[in-house]
């Protein structure tokens, strides 16, 4: 194992970590040196001395590093970067014990947006925009910052970026690293100044426009206010959140195609049709469930707050409008798939991914008419002439199966600690899609402070799984096995 280029790229990750913390205290300052300062100053200064240490201590060899020391620079900087974001919220205190510290600075990094916090509103300035910076670093991904700005460190380095966003979409990331520096950053910081701005021209001030399209872009979750999105009262936010959902949660190849190539594949593409068929459909769905139930009495209550969810969880943002809790089960089962289901890969979303989700049901279609015409030759392609290697097939069929196990075996654990059906499967749904809000106990206007110290680090640790893949966390296992 290369120890000095591992220890280096990982201190590269922790600088990225660091300046957010110093932009948080700043804003801090801004206001009138809020309680939220010098924690977030000391917590920037240790976090940026270590982040330096190996950069400056460290000599620097060139050297091509393996796919092993990739997947460790990957986790190691996920895990420390929830190990160094808890530092504000324990130095501040409140409802922040190390444990609910931990909690939510692994569901910060991880953009699931589940909170411990009763009074949100009662933070401090400088804390909620840290709340709301944790959300933008781990939506692009901690590793993929670091790739951006490293000077060369070998062809692994495109490896770890597609690691990162996943590589079942095989219309994805076919770019060179310098292109997907630019395709990533532009995408991701213009969505971000375009939503800012509409926020705002909707009726938010600067600091909840800010806070809040970082969440949005992040497809994160996190508020400024305690009902979330809800507190603005106001349809034309909900309508950009709406917008801004949709476009975070597809993939930003196809989102750099469309507004800077004005090409319109992403209308073309099967699985971006199918993942907003699915939008859709469900919207539809929920709404005339919602009136034939007389949830709502007025149609245009009950088509907004129904599309308003269905992409608020189909997208992993878990922004919130509204009690889904007490909606019709049809309803909570619509929702509940579209958990499992989620945006693209080579997006901010999280979770199983549309991708994985259509070459099932592809799949599933073509094995069911090789039955019927057991000599025909069938293939399952995305588009007409791009045909899905039937490894891949195999793959995305067993981390289908891994994910329903681990959800399944986290929600055996949440009952084991006394939860009930309803609140133990939606929250280790909730988890593991990095959705933050799920239903019953944890619906989307509560939270999960009533959680006990033992069930919120394995909530921690499914939510770190379910933002890293399966696969990049079942890697760490071969780490040191010989020959690997």
């Amino acid at each position: 194992m290369n120890i000095r280029a591992i220890s280096r790229n990982v201190g590269v990750a922790l600088l990225f970590v660091a300046a957010f913390m110093f932009a948080s205290a700043a804003v801090a300052a801004a206001y009138s040196f809020d309680s939220s300062f010098y924690p977030l100053l000391l917590s920037g200064i240790l976090t940026f001395c270590c982040g330096i240490f190996p950069l400056v201590f460290v000599s620097r060899k060139q050297s091509e590093i393996n796919t092993r020391e990739g997947v460790a620079i990957i986790l190691l900087s996920w895990v420390l970067a929830c190990v160094f974001s808890m530092m504000p919220y324990a130095l501040w205190g409140g409802e922040f014990t190390l444990a609910n510290a931990w909690f939510e600075s692994v569901s910060g990094i991880t953009t699931s947006g589940a909170t411990i916090l009763n009074d949100i509103e009662s933070l401090p300035h400088g804390l909620l925009f840290w709340r709301s910076s944790t959300h933008y670093i781990g939506g692009l991904g901690v590793v993929l910052f670091m790739v951006m700005i490293l000077p060369s460190i070998g062809s692994v380095r495109l490896k770890m970026s597609r690691m990162e966003v996943s590589g079942v979409n095989k219309a994805g990331y076919n770019y060179k690293i310098d292109e997907l520096k630019r395709v990533v950053l532009s995408v991701y910081i213009g969505l971000t100044l375009t939503v800012i701005a509409l926020y705002m021209l909707a009726g938010m001030n600067l600091f909840d426009a800010v806070n809040h399209a970082m969440s949005t872009v992040a497809t994160g979750g996190f508020s400024t206010k305690n009902a979330s999105i809800g507190a603005f009262h106001s349809r034309k936010i909900e309508l950009i959140a709406m917008v801004f959902m949709i476009l975070s949660s597809i993939h930003y190849g196809m989102i750099y195609v469309l507004f800077a190539k004005r090409d319109t594949v992403i209308f073309k593409h099967p699985v971006t049709r199918f993942y907003l068929m699915s939008i859709l459909l469900c919207g539809i769905a929920v709404t005339a469930d919602l009136l034939l139930t007389h949830t709502y009495d007025k149609v245009g209550d009950a088509l907004m707050d129904g599309f308003f969810n269905v992409i608020s969880l189909v997208s992993t943002t878990g922004f919130a409008v509204c009690d889904t809790s007490v909606w019709p089960m049809f309803c909570i089962l619509v929702l509940m798939y579209l958990s499992i289901q989620c945006g693209c890969s080579g997006s901010t979303s999280a979770g199983m991914k549309v991708d994985r989700v259509w070459l099932l049901f592809k799949s599933t279609h073509i094995q069911l008419l090789r039955t019927l015409h057991p000599n025909a030759v069938l293939q399952v392609k995305y588009g007409d002439n791009d045909i899905v290697d039937k490894e891949l097939i195999t793959s995305v069929s067993f981390f289908a199966v891994l994910y329903v196990f681990i959800a399944f075996v986290c929600a055996v654990i949440y009952a084991a600690l006394g939860m009930d059906m309803t609140d133990s499967v939606s929250a280790s749904v909730a988890m593991i899609g990095n959705i933050g809000p799920a239903f019953g106990s944890f619906g989307s206007v509560s939270n999960y402070d009533a959680v006990s110290v033992l069930g919120k680090l394995v909530m921690s640790a499914e939510m770190i799984i379910g933002r890293l893949g399966l696969y990049s966390v079942l890697s760490v296992f071969l780490l040191f096995r010989k020959g690997a």
